[in-house]
């Protein structure tokens, strides 16, 4: 067999160019985010260098079985306030596992906060954790949450929004909560601290 001209040489490398081309873009196509894991965001020291998060991200809400004014007031609240709320109310019976289960379905959903009225509040540590991990700001509602002392930030809940004078009183607060975590801003609340009575 002939050697190639020096015409036929310049056109292999030009194939060869193009085909290493098209498999190097083929590669880059098959990468990309394979994770439905919420953006991470500081949650214990939210500063506007964080950067928050959408206006229209979802914003878990988890009640009792007595909130139902309060679940129609938060989820009007944060509607037109521009957020996807998704509230779950648990039933009086089973309520912690529910609220447990409610809690971590709300994660993998990718919430980026988390308005929690616990039945039981030290049943939600370990789920509530698992929120700090993932970078979701959770946000108690009434009383505190107790600490959660394993090892993570130290306590279970970053911010906390007291009990209103009514359930439109600690929707607005709580929205207002949101507001901030969403511009990257401290809210203006307590923090969770110390252990409570459980309620259920």
């Amino acid at each position: 067999m002939a050697d190639p001209t020096e015409e036929e040489t310049q056109v292999l490398r030009i194939v060869a160019a193009a085909v290493a081309i098209t498999a190097a873009l083929a590669l880059a196509g098959c990468q990309g985010t394979t994770s439905a894991a919420p953006t991470p965001v500081q949650s214990t020291d939210l500063t506007s260098s964080d950067g928050g998060f959408d206006q229209q991200a979802v914003i878990g809400v988890v009640l009792v079985h007595d909130d139902a004014d309060l679940a129609a007031d938060l989820r009007t609240g944060l509607t037109d306030a521009g957020f996807r709320p998704d509230v779950r109310v648990a039933p009086a019976s089973g309520a912690a596992a529910s609220q447990r289960t409610a809690v971590a379905q709300l994660v993998r959903k990718g919430a980026k906060a988390l308005l929690v009225h616990a039945a039981r509040p030290s049943t939600l540590t370990g789920v509530v954790q698992t929120a700090h991990d993932a970078g979701v700001v959770v946000v108690s509602l009434g009383d505190p949450l107790p600490a959660t002392g394993t090892g993570g930030d130290g306590v279970s809940a970053d911010y906390r929004v007291p009990a209103g004078a009514d359930d439109a009183d600690t929707a607005a607060t709580a929205v207002e909560t949101v507001q901030s975590l969403q511009r990257g801003e401290k809210p203006e609340t307590d923090p969770s601290d110390g252990d409570t009575t459980d309620s259920e």
